[in-house]
């Protein structure tokens, strides 16, 4: 009973001594892997973030490219743009000048328009002024004038006004008379055309009368009495002749 007891007491002890170093075998087998475990996992994360840092930097670069292109992109733009710019300034330049350009030369050309025009005026202009006197017994006597004071074209001889181009004139007498109920007459031709009429007073009188008339080539404009009898005093009376158009 005694050896029963002491042999499994015996077995006991070995079976536990059996454990406890298989226990020991294995925690020392773990502490011997464990190092190479951890290796492993650190190479595995430093790949996965050297795998990212090169990714991420690949998407730096094409990101920069891409900035790159924008700015080359922008860049050519804005030289198209500064280039467009210069060419609309010069061309609105260009213009301007020859608007400018153009303006002086029409205004020169208005300028000897009208010089030519002025010289034509000048050399084809007709008229004259004379003072009329003297006394004069029939309405059938033509009315000197003397002196002539102005005569462009030397239309007037003293006593007719002789037209030398077709036109409107235009005649204008003043009198100062002291015969009454009497007058001047302007004529063209054979007709009378206007009357200035001194009245029927004995003392001074004055009278003036204007017309506008058509004339053509050759046609006469000349002053007669109103009726005989007609003394106009010297140097206040005029009879006045003038081409308008």
């Amino acid at each position: 009973m005694f050896l029963s007891h002491t042999c499994l007491s015996f077995f006991v002890v070995a079976l536990a001594c059996g454990s406890s170093a298989f226990l020991l075998n294995e925690h020392a087998n773990a502490s011997v892997s464990h190092p190479d475990n951890c290796n492993y996992n650190i190479y595995s994360k430093i790949d996965a973030l050297e795998r990212t840092l090169h990714n991420l930097e690949t998407t730096v670069r094409e990101k920069t490219a891409q900035m790159d292109t924008l700015e080359s992109t922008v860049r050519e733009k804005t030289t198209h743009s500064d280039t467009l710019m210069r060419q609309v300034l010069l061309t609105v330049t260009e213009m301007e000048a020859k608007i400018e350009s153009s303006n002086l030369r029409n205004i020169s050309l208005e300028i000897e328009e009208f010089k030519q025009n002025l010289k034509n005026i000048t050399e084809t202009s007709i008229g004259f002024t004379t003072k009329l006197d003297g006394m004069y017994s029939s309405s059938l006597s033509n009315i000197r004038g003397s002196p002539i004071l102005f005569n462009k074209g030397n239309a007037y001889n003293g006593t007719v006004f002789t037209c030398p181009s077709p036109g409107i004139y235009l005649f204008h007498v003043s009198v100062i008379t002291t015969s009454d109920n009497n007058g001047v007459w302007i004529y063209k031709n054979s007709h009378q055309l206007t009357l200035a009429y001194s009245g029927t007073s004995p003392q001074a009188n004055g009278a003036s009368v204007s017309a506008a008339t058509w004339l053509d080539t050759g046609d006469h404009v000349y002053l007669r009495p109103y009726s005989s009898s007609l003394l106009i005093l010297d140097g206040n009376s005029a009879f006045i002749g003038v081409k308008i158009i």
